[in-house]
């Protein structure tokens, strides 16, 4: 048999892995921010990325979230169509039907959300 044959047990963990549904990204309703997130802004051509914005600690889809950033600060009421979550990375898009060159806020830490009080 040639060395780099595969042996029974990588064939059988390969089998396995194939075999398993792969991790997928959910659609939520609401999540709690952490209180920061990252901004991407496409005005006209191209897009802009803002660090360190600060967020309320709940955002829900059909919230406008009143934004203030850049260094010349600019405020902007950002619309929230969707929200897809990936374990505990979210993004926050302003548009239902696009991903790419679309405003978005990228939640490198968010949770679950509690009920609105």
């Amino acid at each position: 048999m040639p060395r780099n044959w595969p042996t029974a047990a990588t064939a059988a963990l390969l089998v396995v892995a194939a075999s398993c549904p792969p991790v997928a990204a959910d659609e939520v309703a609401a999540i709690a921010t952490g209180g920061t997130g990252d901004l991407t802004m496409c005005p006209y051509t191209g897009c802009n990325l803002y660090h360190h914005i600060k967020l309320p600690p709940r955002i829900a889809v059909g919230d406008k979230v009143r934004l203030r950033f850049g260094s010349n600060p600019k405020r902007y009421d950002f619309p929230v169509a969707r929200i897809v979550r990936d374990g505990g990375v979210c993004i926050v898009f302003s548009q239902l039907d696009k991903i790419a060159d679309v405003e978005k806020i990228e939640v490198a830490s968010c949770g679950e959300a509690s009920p609105p009080q």
